[in-house]
């Protein structure tokens, strides 16, 4: 649940505005890319129900969760990205399963874009020249994005920032 989002709730946009179907649709990041899933409901209460549903359980899912680590490749080195709910982005060596070395550490507070080529690389502006890493995943980037997508939502949600 965590690596899914809610891209569309509502009438389909090929349906008429009277007696038009209502869907949504969910997106979810996988290690070999996004699968895009749409569900069709029976009424405008169904809809509400499974919309709030999927996006409470996302942020409850983000909360329980809290970190989530991934193998990756930073400036030729290999490390670990460690992206944890309240205490942002860390990237770090690792020992024996110990944090040996602390390469990097920014808050979410500072990340200004994130972006990624859908293969295995992904990229984050903390601002600034220095401020922008380059990091190979080795995998596909979309679950750690959707995840991170996960976290903020989460957070904002906590500010009561959403409805």
């Amino acid at each position: 649940l965590i690596t899914t989002r809610l891209v569309h709730s509502g009438p389909g946009k090929s349906s008429p505005l009277l007696d038009s179907e209502l869907s949504f649709g969910l997106r979810s990041g996988t290690k070999q890319g996004v699968e895009t899933h749409v569900f069709r409901v029976g009424s405008a209460k169904e809809l509400s129900t499974w919309t709030h549903l999927l996006v409470e359980g996302c942020h409850n899912a983000a909360e329980l969760i809290k970190e989530v680590t991934a193998d990756c490749s930073w400036n030729g080195k290999d490390c670990t990205l460690g992206v944890h709910i309240n205490d942002g982005f860390t990237l770090f060596t690792e020992e024996m399963g110990v944090r040996k070395n602390i390469l990097l550490q920014q808050p979410f507070e500072r990340l200004r874009m994130s972006s990624d080529d859908g293969v295995r690389m992904m990229f984050l502006d903390f601002g600034g020249p220095e401020a922008e890493i380059q990091l190979d995943l080795k995998c596909c980037p979309k679950t750690l994005v959707f995840i991170i997508h996960s976290f903020l939502s989460a957070k904002v949600k906590r500010l009561g920032l959403l409805a």
